[in-house]
């Protein structure tokens, strides 16, 4: 067993959970805790960003991995694997960019007095939290593809 492989398996960890935050999140919305929703999808976010920063420092000191002793349906897995990322992270990107404009709406605060949200606004921040939870789970999925030939080729 070596660092990187050690790393790999934290990183499948932290996926794991902040996919359980997003289904939770999801979860909470819909019985209508909306607060209950936004700190589950805070966390979740946290989980991202500390999974990227903990990368940037996995490549500075461990390297990146030798792509030399993959097989080609391995690279194609990770390469699947990182587009659902991509995709999870874009998608996201608008579902947090778009609940801004929710939040002093009556959808949130459950004030009368405030005005109801526009629906294209909630329709695209619903849109992209789907978006980032299927992609998550199809992420999670590929992650343990690659993780298990990563442990075949220890």
């Amino acid at each position: 067993m070596n660092a990187n492989f050690l790393f790999w398996c934290g990183a499948l960890l932290n996926m794991a959970l902040m996919l359980g935050l997003m289904l939770k999140g999801v979860r909470e919305v819909r019985r209508g805790d909306v607060t209950a929703h936004q700190r589950s999808m805070t966390t979740a976010t946290l989980l991202v960003a500390g999974f990227l920063i903990a990368y940037l420092f996995k490549a500075a000191v461990l390297g990146k991995e030798d792509f030399s002793l993959w097989s080609s349906t391995a690279i194609w897995t990770l390469r699947i694997h990182e587009t659902c990322v991509l995709v999870m992270l874009i998608a996201g990107l608008v579902a947090l960019f778009r609940s801004r404009a929710l939040r002093a709406t009556r959808n949130v605060t459950k004030c009368p007095e405030d005005p109801v949200a526009a629906a294209d606004v909630l329709r695209a921040h619903k849109r992209g939290g789907k978006v980032a939870v299927v992609s998550a789970g199809l992420g999670l999925l590929t992650a343990a593809a690659v993780l298990a030939g990563m442990y075949g080729r220890l």
